[in-house]
Formats: C-alpha cells, structure tokens, sequence
C-alpha cells in the first residue's frame, strides 16, 4: 500500500523508524511541503522528515517486473517473519496472561492482555520497561511504576 497525499497534521501514521529500526507509530507535526511532513516517532520521540514514496526509478519508469516483485518480497518477508515470532510466542501455553497496567510489574515470557494493542508476549524485561510482541509489532512499554 502506497499513500499518494500526506496524513493529516496531528494524526499517527504507521512509517519505518530508523533510531528504533523498526515500523512504528509517528505523529505528524506539521507539513512543510505537498510532499513531504515533519513527524515524530512516538516510541522514541526522534524527528524526521517524512516525504511521501515515489514509486519510479531513477531514470523516471515505474517500477515493473523484477524490481517491482523483488521489493513487495521484502515488504512480505519483514511482516511475515513478525507474524511468525508472535504465533510461535502466543503458542506457549505455559505462559501466564497478565493485565498491562503501568504500575504493575510483569515478567519475562509472559502474556500480556494491552487495552489498545491486544494480546501480547514479553520478550524481555527491564527493571523499568518491557519489550512486547504485539500482532502487529514488537513494542516498548512502561512497567513498575510506583
């Protein structure tokens, strides 16, 4: 899926992150031409500037053929390798299932059940935050906050 006009101002949108080095939720902060947007990631809050996909070449051709299926492969492969992390995850029945609340503190390879983003695994866990596979991707969150 390719956007051909900007998101509107103060609305998310999902787009690569390449300080978190993954597909993540940005704010748009302002438009600063008809193709391009100043917007913020809202895991790590680095600004960028987004500027709407151009679906040519170089020399001025749209992309067909090999160059076309080569790139669709790639945008299958990385969701495809997601949605086999977090069946395999989901799959283990040992794993507790725990209600996400900031304040609580939760345990490595445990089920979480997230108001907005759903059922979810812990990867891992820090003393202040967690790394979650959700369905439709791995997210950061708070824990253990008195």
């Amino acid at each position: 899926m390719t956007m051909n006009t900007l998101p509107p101002v103060a609305k998310s949108f999902f787009a690569f992150c390449k300080k978190c080095d993954a597909d993540r939720y940005h704010v748009v902060l302002a438009h600063t031409s008809a193709t391009s947007a100043k917007i913020k990631c809202e895991i790590c809050g680095s600004q960028k500037t987004y500027s709407l996909p151009k679906a040519q070449t170089k020399t001025g051709k749209p992309l067909t053929g090999a160059a076309a299926k080569k790139r669709e492969q790639t945008m299958n492969s990385r969701k495809s390798s997601h949605k086999n992390e977090y069946e395999m995850l989901m799959a283990n029945d040992g794993a507790s299932t725990s209600n996400y609340n900031m304040k609580g503190k939760f345990e490595k390879n445990t089920k979480l059940q997230h108001p907005k983003f759903g059922l979810g695994f812990i990867k891992d866990a820090a003393t202040d935050k967690i790394e979650v596979v959700f369905e439709d991707e791995v997210r950061t969150l708070i824990h253990n906050r008195q």
